[in-house]
């Protein structure tokens, strides 16, 4: 399969960007979902997810991890079934200073 220049483009600026995130600790959040999968059962593990995630001692990583699920999980909803190739998420906090809230979600169908 070729991409075309345009498309390859696009790909090039979406990495960079992404690269260009910092987050502290634990707390930005990854998930690739193969295609065919069943989106309800992603949600509903990240739901969970979100629930264990409570056990996190520290109450800034905490309500980071959990905020960024919850986004994830937001994002998720607007897609009513995975795309033909699959789907990468990336959800988290992506603010400059520590205790400032900044939640990025991007998503990319390869």
């Amino acid at each position: 399969m070729s991409i075309s220049s345009k498309e390859k483009y696009a790909l090039k600026k979406f990495f960079k960007e992404l690269q260009d995130k910092r987050g502290r600790h634990t707390e930005l959040v990854t998930v690739y979902i193969p295609k065919g999968y069943d989106l309800n059962a992603i949600i509903n593990h990240l739901a969970q997810e979100q629930g264990t995630a409570s056990n996190i001692k520290s109450k800034g990583t905490r309500d980071n991890v959990q905020g960024a699920l919850e986004r994830m999980i937001q994002h998720l909803k607007l897609f009513k079934q995975t795309p033909p190739n699959g789907l990468a998420v990336f959800s988290g906090n992506v603010a400059e200073k520590e205790g400032q809230q900044d939640f990025k979600v991007w998503s990319i169908e390869p």
